[in-house]
């Protein structure tokens, strides 16, 4: 998710929503550090109305989708601070937002994970179901609301009941649960916890030492007493050992998450290192290729420049062919008109004898004219022969 990607988001949203953004984060291998990388981006939070409409559909298309639980608890823990101005106050546009990205937008078939499922603190679920309680209040008291905003409204009102019954029933659970030892004076606790936290090897001797002095010097009461002590702290000190256990076994189960991680740290190194690697390659031919660009630019130019002098010569070779055509037909019609007027008195002559009857010397002049047109012919530059 480059820098351009995540600015596209924010200035695309009114045309598409958080729809590229859940499409992404649904195909990641990780779509906690996905979702981090949402939250400590550069323009998330610089224009309130728009981050609290991104995060607004983003959790209608979670819950429309039905989105693992990873992804939907950090949502719902983003979306009150969300809803926060640059004056800690919360946004005038919110119920707008909710109504419109957020209840518009929630499908009446979707299903709705319970809030106490999702494995996130309960202040976050409790700030969650403040605002959005709170908001929809508003939308209602407005009485804008139509259609499947109404539905969706009863809807989300159920489920954030659902949460409070719950929270409510484990409270009663925990205050039944509650052992009478609970009753006893701050002093029999400042004994007991005493008597628990002293090694095994230091209770020991005293216990012998009791019981070997004399009776009259040691009540009855005392001894039942210190044997119930001594019974209390057996029990804490069984439950210090199976909570000990506990904890190793916690303490186990991260280790090998570490492990896990560290692997996944170290493979992801080195593919970081591969990509560096190509990366450099790449910029080295990259570097290489604009190299050749800027030749083949200078070869180019160079043959621009050719091009346009080879063009100015066409164009002036084009005139001086026009010129010279020009003045051939010029001189072929001056040629003409010269034939002409040179033949035109042997035609006059021609005419004059169409009406006089064919003789010896008609015939005669006849060959005589017919051998001074050719002759002129062959002097005006025709080749008859």
């Amino acid at each position: 998710m480059t820098g351009r990607a995540e600015q596209y988001l924010y200035e695309g949203f009114a045309f598409c929503g958080a729809e590229p953004f859940y499409a992404y984060l649904i195909q990641t291998e990780d779509p906690i550090a996905t979702l981090a990388t949402l939250f400590g981006g550069k323009y998330y939070g610089i224009d309130s109305n728009v981050s609290f409409r991104l995060m607004a559909h983003l959790l209608a298309l979670t819950l429309n989708n039905n989105a693992p639980k990873n992804i939907l608890a950090p949502i719902i823990k983003r979306l009150p601070s969300a809803c926060v101005n640059k004056d800690k106050k919360r946004l005038g546009t919110a119920e707008k937002t909710l109504e419109k990205y957020f209840l518009a937008e929630l499908r009446p078939d979707a299903e709705l994970c319970p809030l106490a499922d999702i494995g996130t603190k309960p202040v976050f679920i409790n700030e969650f179901v403040a605002l959005v309680s709170s908001i929809m209040d508003g939308i209602e008291n407005a009485g804008s609301a139509k259609g499947v905003v109404v539905k969706n409204t009863a809807k989300i009102r159920k489920w954030l009941a659902d949460y409070d019954f719950s929270q409510s029933v484990i409270a009663d659970t925990k205050t039944d649960s509650v052992t009478p030892a609970s009753t006893t004076d701050a002093a029999e606790k400042a004994k007991i916890v005493s008597v628990a936290c002293n090694p095994p090897e230091d209770r020991v001797p005293a216990q012998k030492m009791t019981v070997a002095q004399p009776e009259e010097d040691t009540p009855a009461d005392m001894i039942a007493y210190l044997a119930a002590l001594l019974g209390k702290a057996s029990k804490a000190t069984a439950v210090v050992k199976a909570e000990s256990t506990q904890q190793r076994v916690k303490i186990d189960a991260l280790t090998q998450a570490l492990e896990t991680e560290q692997n996944k740290l170290h493979g992801t190194n080195q593919q970081i290192t591969g990509l560096q690697d190509t990366i450099t390659e790449l910029r080295k031919k990259l570097s290489a290729a604009e190299g050749d660009i800027i030749v083949l630019k200078q070869t180019v130019e160079q043959r621009n420049a050719v091009i346009a002098e080879k063009d100015a010569e066409i164009a002036e070779r084009v005139k001086m062919a026009e010129v010279l055509c020009r003045d051939r037909s010029k001189q072929a019609d001056e040629l003409l008109q010269r034939l002409a007027s040179k033949i035109r008195v042997e035609y006059r002559d021609f005419v004059d004898a169409l009406d006089v009857p064919m003789s010896c010397d008609l015939g005669e002049n006849l060959r005589l004219q017919l051998q001074s047109i050719f002759d002129i012919l062959e002097k005006g530059g025709m080749k008859i022969e």
